[in-house]
C-alpha cells in the first residue's frame, strides 16, 4: 500500500466538492456546458478544479502518484463524477456512498424564498437540531438556519452567539448571497495570508482540515430543491474522504484494486470503532480540598487531551489522516477504519497497551473500553436490510458489556500486576486523592503532583505542544507529562524557532492558528491546530477564595452539575424519528454525517460556548469557573449566589442553541458547601441533586401531560425549569422588598408560613396509604398555613403604601397560585424562596 497515495486520496476526498463553495460565491465563471458534460458531467466538478488551482500551488495539486501523471489530487477531486481510472473511481464511489447515506428529499418547510439558478447561492444550512424528534412527541417542526460566518468555532473568542441558528425570517436569501461572497474571500485569505506563502497540502494537512471545518461547517452540502440542506459541506466532504481512504486501504491490502471489486457494495469493507474512557467523573472529582483547584484543572484537561491523542494515534497506526476521526470529545472518539484481516487484532493490542499504561499510572481509575461494528456500503445506504441505527445500538451495547470484563486479558497475561499481595507496612495515603503510596515520606502521590503541575501551568498557557517520546525541545525544558507515547509541553508564547521533528502545536482557543503555522521558522512545515478547552483554564483561585467572593456575609461555595437529558434516545430514536413532511420511513436520516454533526455541535456548546458565556459576563467571570465541560455535561464551581443565575442562563441559551426543540432539555442540581469541604463529596452531593432532577415529574395544566426530567434541584427541591425561572423572578421581587430594614420581618413571617405548610405536608404524607395522593394535595391547600398566610399578610399590609400592598398581593398570588402553568403551587416552593432570600441577606 502506498501511504503517500493514501494521503492524497484523503485530501482529494476532502476537496471533491469545494467547487460548490466557489460557484455559490461567484468566484468561478460559468463553463461551456458541452465541455462540462463530456469531461466532468456536472459544473461543480469543473469548478472544483478551478477552485483548487486558486487555493494551492500547481506543484502540490499535480504531484504524480502510482507512476502516472494523470493520478494526482486535482484530477481525483474534480473527476469524481466521470472517473477515468481506479483512483478517481474510489473518490466517486465514496461520494456516492456518502451522498446516498446522507441526502434526502426536501419538504415544504425546508423550501426557501428563492429558486432558479440563484438558489444555490441563496440557500443556507438547516440545523439538524431543529428536526430531531423523540417518539411520542407532538411537535411542529420549525427550520432554523445557520448564518454563513467564521464563528470562531475553534475557540471561545468573539461573539459566541454567531454559532447559534436563527429562525428563517431572520436570515434573508439576499443576505445569504452577500455572505457567501465574503466568506469565500476570507477562506482564501486564511489559506493564503497577506504575508505570503502557502500552506502545504501534504505536510500541513491537519491545519488545512481545521480551516475547512471552520469555514464550511455552516454551508449546506446540497442546495438542490429536491434535497434537504441539513448536512454541511464539511461533514459530507470529510465523510467522503474517510470512506475513500478506507476503500483504498481495503482493496490495496486485499490485492483487488479493480473496478468490479471496488463497486461491490455488499462486502463489509469498513469498521466503525468507538473508544470511550470510562471512570471520568470519579477520576476528576476524587480529591480533597488541599490544592484541589489546580488538580481539578489538570485532570479535566488530561481527559480532553487523552481522547485527542488516542484518536490520532489509532488512525495513525493505519496511516490514515484525521478525516477518519468522525468525532472526538468528552472522553469518547469514533473512527471509521478499513476492515482488514488484522484491523481488529491491531485495535485490541492498542487498547491493551493503553489500559496497562492507565492501570500503572492511575491504579485502574480510568479504563478505555472499546467497541466495533463492521459495515458495508449497502449497510450505509440502507440496501442490506439493516440501518445505521441498529448498528450504532449494537456498538453502544458492546461498550457496556466491556465494562464488565475489565483487564480480562491482563489478568491472564500478568496475574501479579492485578492481584499480587504487597507488603502494607510502608504504605501511606495521598492527601489529595487518598490513593495508597509506597513511600511514607511522601504526602502527595506522583499522579496528583503531575495533575497539579499541569493545572498550574495551564493557567498561563496559550500553546500545547505534542511530540513523540524522544522528541527534544532543549530551549523549552522538560515536558510536563507523557501520554501514550507522546510528550506534552505547555507554552505561553510560541517559540520563534523550533528544534525537533513531527511536533504538533495546539493553540488553546485559538482562531489564528493557521497564521502561526506560516510564521514559525523551521526547516520543515509546522502544524498548528486549535484546541478548544472545555474549562476556565485561566481561572486560578482556590475554593475557599471563590467562596469569599459571594455577595453578602454568607460566604459559601456553590457546586453545579448539569447534563443533556435523554442523550442516548436523541442519537437513536431522535434521528430515526426525524421530522419530515414527505418521508414516512425516517430511518434514512440516521446517518454518519448527522450523528457526527450533532455530536460536534453539542461538544462545541459545552466545550467552547459555555466558557465564553461566563467570560462575557463581568459579574461571573471572576466568581464562577468551569471545571469540566465536554460532550454533553458540565461541572461548575462558583460563589453560591451566582450559580442559580448561571444555571438559568445556560438553560436559556441551550434552548436557543437547539432551536427551542422540546427534544433537547437539560437537568441539573446545585448544592452549597464550605470552601474547605472535600471536592469529591461536594461533587457526589451535586450528582445526587442532578439525579433527583432527572427523576422529577412535572404535570402541565394546559395539556395534563406529565413530563419527566427537564428540571433543576435547588435547596434539595427538584422543580421544572419553568418553575425555577418563576421562583427566581419572585425572589428578585421579594429581595427588593425585604432588603429594606423595615420590611425584613416580612421574610420571617413568610418563613413561618412555609414551615407551617411543611409540617402539614409531613403529617398528611404519613397517611399516604390511607388516602389518594390527589386528596392529600387538596387537603394541604386548606390546612392552617392558608389562614395564617391570609391573616399575617393582611395585617402586615395594613397602613402600608399602595406600592407595598401591591407587592404583598403579588406574593400572596404566587403562594396560592399554580407556578408557571404547572400543578405545583407557590406554597410548595415558599421554603426555597425564603431560605434563598435569607442567605443572601445574612
Amino acid at each position: 500500500m502506498d501511504k503517500e497515495l493514501l494521503q492524497a486520496i484523503s485530501i482529494a476526498g476532502l476537496f471533491h466538492d469545494i467547487g460548490k463553495f466557489a460557484e455559490r460565491a461567484g468566484a468561478v465563471e460559468l463553463p461551456d456546458k458541452d465541455m462540462v458534460a463530456q469531461e466532468y458531467r456536472y459544473a461543480h466538478a469543473y469548478h472544483t478544479e478551478l477552485a483548487l488551482k486558486s487555493l494551492f500551488p500547481a506543484g502540490q495539486l499535480e504531484r504524480e502518484f502510482a507512476g502516472s501523471s494523470e493520478v494526482n489530487i486535482l484530477n481525483m477531486a474534480s473527476r469524481h463524477h466521470k472517473p477515468r481510472n481506479i483512483y478517481e473511481l474510489i473518490i466517486s464511489q465514496a461520494d456516492r456512498i456518502a451522498s446516498g447515506h446522507e441526502r434526502s428529499a426536501g419538504d415544504e418547510l425546508s423550501d426557501y424564498d428563492t429558486g432558479g439558478r440563484e438558489r444555490k447561492r441563496q440557500t443556507p444550512l438547516i440545523s439538524i437540531l431543529s428536526r430531531v424528534k423523540l417518539f411520542g412527541e407532538q411537535v411542529k417542526p420549525e427550520d432554523w438556519r445557520y448564518k454563513i460566518n467564521h464563528a470562531s468555532v475553534s475557540g471561545s473568542a468573539g461573539d459566541f452567539t454567531l454559532f447559534f441558528p436563527v429562525p428563517k425570517d431572520q436570515y434573508t436569501y439576499n443576505q445569504v448571497e452577500e455572505d457567501y461572497v465574503q466568506h469565500w474571500q476570507h477562506f482564501r485569505q486564511a489559506l493564503q495570508p497577506d504575508s505570503g506563502g502557502w500552506l502545504d497540502l501534504f505536510a500541513q494537512f491537519p491545519v488545512i482540515l481545521c480551516l475547512c471545518r471552520d469555514f464550511q461547517w455552516c454551508l449546506p452540502a446540497s442546495t438542490r430543491k429536491e434535497e434537504l440542506p441539513d448536512v454541511s459541506l464539511f461533514d459530507h466532504q470529510k465523510v467522503t474522504a474517510a470512506l475513500a481512504a478506507c476503500l483504498y486501504c481495503y482493496h490495496a491490502r486485499c490485492g483487488n484494486l479493480n473496478e468490479t471489486d471496488i463497486m461491490d457494495h455488499s462486502v463489509p469493507k469498513f469498521l466503525l470503532y468507538c473508544g470511550d474512557i470510562s471512570g471520568i467523573q470519579k477520576f476528576i472529582y476524587k480529591i480533597s480540598s488541599k490544592g484541589a483547584y489546580r488538580t481539578l484543572k489538570g485532570k479535566s484537561f488530561y481527559i480532553q487531551i487523552l481522547a485527542e491523542i488516542l484518536a490520532n494515534e489509532f488512525v495513525d497506526r493505519f496511516s490514515l489522516t484525521q478525516t477518519n476521526i468522525l468525532y472526538a470529545s468528552g472522553g469518547k472518539f469514533y473512527l471509521l477504519l478499513p476492515n482488514l484481516p488484522d484491523t481488529i487484532q491491531t485495535l485490541e493490542d492498542m487498547q491493551q497497551d493503553v489500559n496497562l499504561e492507565l492501570l500503572k499510572q492511575y491504579n485502574g481509575a480510568l479504563y478505555l473500553r472499546t467497541g466495533y461494528e463492521t459495515l458495508s456500503a449497502d449497510d450505509l445506504t440502507r440496501k442490506s436490510g439493516t440501518t445505521l441505527y441498529r448498528i450504532w445500538d449494537r456498538l453502544t451495547r458492546g461498550l457496556v458489556y466491556q465494562d464488565r470484563q475489565r483487564y480480562n486479558k491482563a489478568a491472564t497475561d500478568d496475574y501479579d500486576l492485578l492481584f499480587a499481595v504487597r507488603p502494607q507496612a510502608n504504605l501511606n495515603a495521598c492527601e489529595v486523592c487518598r490513593q495508597t503510596m509506597k513511600d511514607k515520606r511522601e504526602t502527595i502521590c506522583a499522579a496528583c503532583k503531575e495533575m497539579a503541575k499541569l493545572g498550574s501551568q495551564l493557567g498561563a498557557a496559550n500553546w500545547i505542544v505534542l511530540g513523540s517520546n524522544g522528541a527534544d525541545l532543549p530551549e523549552q525544558g522538560k515536558p510536563v507529562m507523557k501520554v501514550y507515547g507522546k510528550q506534552l509541553w505547555l507554552f505561553e508564547k510560541m517559540p520563534e524557532k523550533i528544534n525537533g521533528e513531527n511536533l504538533l502545536f495546539m493553540g488553546i482557543n485559538s482562531a489564528d492558528y493557521h497564521k502561526t503555522a506560516l510564521s514559525v521558522q523551521h526547516r520543515t512545515p509546522v502544524n498548528c491546530v486549535p484546541f478548544t478547552i472545555g474549562s476556565s483554564h485561566r481561572f486560578n483561585t482556590e475554593f475557599k477564595d471563590i467562596a469569599q467572593r459571594s455577595a453578602g456575609n454568607f460566604k459559601r461555595l456553590g457546586i453545579l452539575r448539569m447534563d443533556v437529558d435523554n442523550l442516548g434516545r436523541i442519537f437513536s430514536e431522535g434521528l430515526e424519528n426525524y421530522q419530515h413532511d414527505l418521508i414516512q420511513n425516517t430511518t434514512r436520516f440516521h446517518s454518519l454525517g448527522r450523528i457526527t454533526t450533532m455530536s460536534w455541535q453539542l461538544g462545541q456548546f459545552f466545550g467552547a460556548v459555555l466558557p465564553a458565556i461566563l467570560n462575557a459576563n463581568p459579574d461571573w467571570c471572576e466568581r464562577v469557573t468551569v471545571v469540566y465541560s465536554g460532550g454533553d455535561d458540565l461541572f461548575l464551581l462558583g460563589a453560591w449566589d451566582a450559580l442559580p443565575d448561571v444555571a438559568l442562563e445556560i438553560r436559556r441559551l441551550f434552548s436557543r442553541f437547539s432551536c427551542h426543540n422540546a427534544a433537547f432539555t437539560l437537568s441539573g442540581g446545585m448544592v452549597i458547601s464550605g470552601g474547605t469541604f472535600p471536592v469529591y463529596k461536594s461533587a457526589e452531593m451535586a450528582g445526587e441533586a442532578e439525579a433527583k432532577a432527572k427523576s422529577h415529574t412535572t404535570e402541565l395544566l394546559e395539556t395534563r401531560e406529565k413530563r419527566q426530567k427537564n428540571a433543576f434541584t435547588f435547596f434539595d427541591q427538584p422543580m421544572h425549569w419553568k418553575q425555577f425561572s418563576a421562583l427566581a423572578d419572585m425572589q428578585i421581587k421579594l429581595m427588593a422588598l425585604v432588603s429594606r430594614k423595615e420590611h425584613y420581618p416580612l421574610l420571617q413571617r413568610l418563613r413561618a408560613i412555609a414551615l407551617s405548610w411543611q409540617e402539614s405536608a409531613r403529617k398528611l404524607k404519613q397517611s399516604k396509604g390511607k388516602m389518594p395522593l390527589e386528596e392529600i394535595r387538596n387537603r394541604l391547600q386548606a390546612e392552617k398555613w392558608r389562614w395564617r398566610m391570609v391573616y399575617t399578610l393582611s395585617r402586615y399590609s395594613d397602613a402600608k403604601s399602595e406600592e407595598i400592598k401591591n407587592d404583598i398581593e403579588s406574593i400572596k398570588e404566587f403562594i396560592t397560585g399554580n407556578v408557571a402553568g404547572t400543578e405545583k403551587t407557590g406554597i410548595e416552593l415558599l421554603g426555597v424562596l425564603t431560605r434563598w432570600s435569607e442567605l443572601k441577606l445574612r
